[in-house]
């Protein structure tokens, strides 16, 4: 499968995430990884380039946590191109 073919499943993959993180749910792809919301309080910050107090609002984010497969998969490409690049040199 080449990335064209890909598109579309991994755009209908995204929907389905974003549809359950708006209702709140947490989200668990085993051996990939987990999709969570996270609750941001307000804070107080310093602007770094003026030194200026700004209060910073409350907000949501997500947090996405690699499982253990993935990151191996990754680990192991990474040595793998390392390699190649390595012996062309």
């Amino acid at each position: 499968m080449d990335t064209d073919e890909a598109v579309p499943y991994v755009e209908a993959f995204m929907e389905v995430i974003l549809e359950c993180l708006g209702k709140g749910d947490r989200i668990e792809i085993r051996d990939f990884g987990v999709f969570q919301i996270l609750e941001r309080q307000g804070r107080a910050a310093r602007n770094p380039r003026t030194g200026e107090r700004v209060q910073v609002d409350a907000k949501r984010t997500v947090k996405f946590k690699a499982g253990k497969s993935l990151l191996e998969r990754v680990r192991e490409a990474g040595f793998q191109e390392a390699a190649q690049k390595s012996e062309q040199h």
